[in-house]
């Protein structure tokens, strides 16, 4: 019964392990943003909700790794439970591997590793964590993750690396590996790098957004409307992703409607200059309203209406925007923000409705039928409060509205 125990916890051990390095490796890739599989994720936002969650489920399988090693250990210790004694010439000394002589330091670095890992993780999962000592902190990960793969390469039984799950090991922490040293070096992103200008910048008090305008001059390789950017103002704070809120007309200009939100972004019309430079990364984002359906609604809540202020310069004169129905939904509109949205949809042809929820009240599946009695025909482009899209797409869907046909920009990248 004894000896069963010790070999079912030998194999669980293991599992863990592989499996816990194998979701971190993912995720460390992930955070590189390989844009060759962006679309076949859905965009990079989707992209950063899947490494938050393979670095929350690698750090619960290190811990069961790791409590599967300490708790029978203390369990003998307390006299609970007996270890069988290992046959003469077994263990690791036995064999004439290199690496048997790396296994102490292997298991003490990767203790340690973990311990700094769960204070990454849970840093990063705090909302209130300030977001450039979030990005700061966030930077450890890439060392940590080699100290990890360390551990691995060097405790993981040697009769794993000429099956195939060795050989998926393999690819998994030599592309994490990859992706891990480029953080390093602070390489993710950099041949999408362009210098710009701030050219020009207006505040809307009404609904605290700032409009910001950059020169990238020939260096941007153009966008589609509803992609977004990384911005960087400052080496301090680090990029921003934001989403673009201009059309590409192939003449180095770019915009950004930026909403002031948290600590950093509501500083911004103090920290901000005509002339300052700044460097912006991407394009990124997959939310480029190609469906499959002529007929389109688009749903924006607050500063989720970016992307369609976007779309909607690139409709403009052009008269393709008959199909397609746009639902504002703001708390706090600004006069002369909502009149250039206004006139930009009369120009594309886009239908526009305004609701201000302090005196129209929720956007609700029923209000925008009453409106649009064919939206079910529609494909949905929503950007907006996660809870409002949840809300929204739960009650379509409920009405036989496909999944495919519901489209969300993610708001939060963390």
């Amino acid at each position: 019964m004894t000896g069963g125990f010790w070999a079912v916890r030998h194999e669980l051990i293991y599992l863990t392990g592989i499996l816990a390095i194998g979701f971190m490796a993912a995720g460390v890739v992930l955070a590189a943003r390989p844009v060759q599989i962006e679309g076949a994720l859905g965009g990079l936002d989707k992209f950063y909700r899947l490494h938050k969650w393979f670095g929350v489920a690698g750090l619960l399988l290190a811990l069961a790794h790791w409590l599967l090693e300490i708790i029978p250990r203390w369990m003998v210790g307390q006299g609970w439970l007996v270890r069988p004694s290992r046959p003469r010439g077994s263990g690791p000394a036995a064999g004439a591997n290199l690496l048997d002589g790396l296994r102490g330091a292997a298991t003490e670095l990767g203790e340690i590793a973990l311990y700094i890992l769960i204070v990454l993780v849970l840093l990063a999962l705090w909302k209130k964590f300030p977001y450039h000592w979030f990005f700061k902190a966030h930077r450890l990960t890439a060392p940590i993750f080699l100290v990890l793969v360390f551990h691995a390469v060097v405790l993981m039984d040697r009769t794993y690396w000429t099956a195939p799950l060795g050989l998926l090991m393999i690819v998994l922490l030599a592309a994490g590996t990859v992706a891990a040293t480029t953080a390093l070096f602070r390489r993710i992103g950099y041949s999408r790098r362009a210098a710009g200008v701030i050219t020009r910048l207006v505040i809307y008090p009404g609904n605290a957004v700032l409009d910001v305008a950059v020169d990238v001059g020939t260096a941007w390789p153009g966008h589609q409307a509803g992609q977004f950017a990384f911005l960087k103002t400052d080496d301090r704070e680090g990029a921003h992703p934001f989403t673009l809120s201009s059309a590409w007309h192939n003449d180095g200009h770019l915009a950004f409607s930026i909403k002031g939100l948290g600590d950093y972004t509501r500083k911004l019309p103090d920290l901000l200059h005509v002339g300052q430079p700044v460097t912006i990364e991407g394009p990124y984002g997959c939310f480029d309203f190609q469906g499959n359906r002529a007929r389109q609604i688009w749903i924006a809540g607050g500063v989720g209406i970016t992307p369609f202020i976007a779309r909607l310069q690139a409709l403009a004169g052009t008269g393709q925007g008959g199909g397609i129905d746009l639902f504002y939904s703001t708390a706090a509109p600004d006069d002369g923000f909502v009149g250039q949205v206004r006139d930009l949809a009369e120009k594309a042809g886009v239908r526009f409705h305004l609701f201000v929820t302090p005196r129209d009240g929720f956007l609700t599946l029923d209000r925008l039928a009453d409106l649009v009695p064919d939206w079910i025909e529609a494909d949905i482009w929503f950007c907006g409060p996660a809870a409002f899209g949840k809300s929204l797409c739960a009650a379509m869907t409920s009405r036989g509205l496909t999944g495919s046909q519901f489209n969300q920009e993610l708001f939060e990248m963390r």
